[in-house]
């Protein structure tokens, strides 16, 4: 076991970690067109506070619009990748993390603009606003996150546990709306962490440990899946 400071350790299911690297390689590029659109419609946007035209504001929705089409689309990826049961509010948490920056970015590009600023001062600001943005996704990932399954292991909270030391999980009701996840290590004590109902998707949550546990795991506990 682990804390995390991003990923997860490595296992020996090397299988599991193939079909893992290919999804991962799929997800990566619907990430690419998310980025790259988003990275153009900041471009474009900038120019549009700027020296507004016509041809900056429809390259600036076309940006927006690959951004969120692969924005949905890595969602989409990244459930044959991972599971993840996250803190209530973490979606709206994070979309206003992000409207914010995006605020704070196109203010800052009026400034720039209003008063002519350089063109090397525009593109430190570009820069550096798809690398908060970048930033601040990731540490909103590791804040936000109470429980995670991919290919090669298990995290509560902060703590991730390889596959090769899970010996099995579990899952109980533990009060009004409540339930609670964990993971018994084979030579650690239980980790365990309560999420809301409203967070966890019981059926993703079979499919994700039918894909990626080994052979062997059970999930014990009041309530249980067929598993493999």
């Amino acid at each position: 076991m682990r804390n995390i400071d991003g990923g997860f350790l490595a296992a020996p299911d090397q299988a599991s970690l193939q079909r893992r690297e290919q999804d991962v390689r799929k997800g990566k590029l619907a990430l690419m067109l998310a980025v790259v659109g988003g990275f153009v419609a900041l471009i474009a946007g900038y120019n549009v506070f700027a020296d507004f035209s016509p041809v900056s504001l429809v390259v600036t929705m076309l940006g927006l619009a690959a951004a969120v089409g692969g924005g949905v689309l890595t969602k989409h990826l990244t459930r044959n990748v991972r599971f993840r049961v996250h803190k209530p509010n973490a979606g709206l948490v994070g979309a206003a993390k992000l409207t914010g920056l995006l605020v704070a970015f196109f203010g800052i590009a009026a400034l720039l603009g209003s008063i002519e600023a350089p063109g090397a001062l525009r593109v430190v600001l570009i820069a550096g606003g798809v690398g908060t943005i970048a930033y601040v996704k990731s540490l909103h990932d590791q804040q936000w996150v109470l429980f995670e399954l991919d290919a090669v292991g298990v995290r509560i909270e902060r703590t991730v546990v390889p596959w090769r030391d899970v010996a099995r999980l579990t899952i109980d009701p533990v009060g009004p709306g409540m339930t609670r996840l964990g993971a018994v290590p084979v030579n650690a004590a239980p980790l365990y962490v309560a999420v809301q109902d409203s967070e966890l998707d019981q059926r993703h949550l079979a499919d994700a440990i039918g894909r990626f546990a080994p052979q062997g795991i059970q999930l014990a506990g009041g309530q249980s899946f067929p598993v493999n």
